[in-house]
């Protein structure tokens, strides 16, 4: 079982409205003082508030902040459990430390547990008694989905954006279907001055969403700094800016589907390169054009997808050089820079293209790495010398 996340666009009347914002206000405040209440704790003590006393605290604030009563008390406590997350995240998996929430961040979101929803039928949804009946948009076949398998529903996420808009995520377990057999294997490079390369020669571009419409952003942006703070032409005018980067967002998003869903529909198997997209962010020559094309995104819609339809995504070691070797002779070039986008090969002459030489690298890579695995695995425990001596060699293979 895999979980898919449905995503809805809402539309609650006014009182509902009141009410979503007011719950957003209350989780955010709750958050803010329990993460405060626990960094003043480990200041003065030298040690963290367990879970179990910031359940205590949050009783204590509802005695005192009488308005926090009208907020779910469910969903209070999934504050609670999400700033535990982000603890853990920060102390076990090297993630940045829990940040205070504001009312001006670029989205505001509260989660309501499995229990707490009510049902679904048609377009519209029930979410607690004060979120009755909310009509709501999203595909025919999310819509079909969502209303045969909702009571497999494990979570709701209700985000409230920059531009005024509601939307809920609802997840769902999904049975994943079983894994294919391997009759079609892809290769692909990602780059910068192409988005993505396979190793049949497929090109998918660079759309550079943001640099585009570099001109219409400045122009936004000038006109919100020239607005009075505080004044309704100045909430126009950033309701004006937020809703276009939203607007651009969602056509990078859309691409990136589009992306990922014409792979997979012609591969059975798809071979990557383990970028460490964080690392290449620290380059200032390049980071900008390497937030632009989302790689991280990518990959996780790659993934995930992948998941779904019983497909593989084989990663390949990030200091594997599959730029500089010749795919057909084997040959490293050693001289080549980042300038050179075509090269001859001075053993066999072959001339490549840097991008497509790249991805059928990666390709060869990742279907002998991924056999080699498989053979250690399926020896078992007569073969762990062999799995460190493969490590030693800098493979850095993993099948997900």
């Amino acid at each position: 079982m895999m979980p898919k996340a449905i995503k809805l666009r809402i539309y609650p009347d006014e009182t509902q409205a009141d009410y979503i914002n007011k719950l957003l206000g209350s989780c955010r405040f709750v958050y803010n003082q329990v993460l405060n209440h626990k960094i003043a704790q480990y200041k003065e003590h030298g040690k963290s508030v367990s879970f179990g006393e910031a359940g205590k605290l949050l009783v204590g604030l509802k005695q005192e902040h009488e308005w926090l009563k009208d907020s779910h008390s469910k969903v209070l406590q999934q504050s609670l459990i999400n700033l535990e997350k982000a603890y853990k995240g920060f102390f076990k998996d090297g993630r940045g430390f829990p940040k205070f929430k504001s009312r001006k961040d670029s989205r505001q979101s509260c989660r309501f547990p499995c229990d707490a929803l009510i049902g679904v039928k048609g377009n519209r949804i029930s979410i607690i008694k004060a979120l009755k009946d909310i009509h709501f948009k999203c595909s025919r076949k999310d819509e079909i989905y969502l209303n045969k398998h909702f009571e497999q529903a494990k979570s709701a996420t209700l985000t409230k954006t920059k531009s005024g808009k509601y939307y809920l995520s609802v997840l769902i377990d999904k049975d994943t279907t079983q894994p294919a057999k391997l009759n079609s294997v892809v290769g692909i490079d990602m780059g910068i001055s192409h988005f993505v390369i396979t190793s049949d020669g497929q090109v998918f571009d660079n759309i550079k969403i943001k640099r585009s419409n570099e001109s219409r952003i400045k122009t936004l942006n000038r006109r919100l700094s020239r607005k009075v703070k505080g004044s309704k032409n100045r909430e126009k005018a950033r309701l004006n800016l937020a809703r276009f980067h939203e607007r651009l967002n969602n056509i990078k998003k859309n691409y990136l589907h589009k992306v990922t869903n014409t792979i997979l529909s012609e591969n059975q198997a798809v071979v990557i390169e383990d970028l460490n997209v964080a690392g290449m962010l620290k380059n200032h020559k390049l980071a900008r054009s390497i937030q632009e094309l989302s790689l991280y995104r990518f990959r996780q819609i790659l993934e995930y997808k992948a998941a779904w339809q019983g497909k593989e995504v084989i990663k390949v070691g990030r200091f594997y050089p599959s730029t500089k070797i010749c795919s057909s002779c084997g040959h490293k070039n050693d001289n080549l820079t980042l300038s050179d986008r075509d090269w001859s090969c001075p053993v066999c002459n072959v001339n490549h293209d840097r991008d497509v030489n790249a991805a059928k690298n990666i390709l060869v890579e990742g279907i002998k790495n991924r056999a080699e695995f498989a053979r250690i695995n399926a020896l078992g425990d007569s073969v762990r010398p062999l799995v460190a001596a493969v490590a030693e060699q800098g493979k850095e293979c993993e099948v997900v």
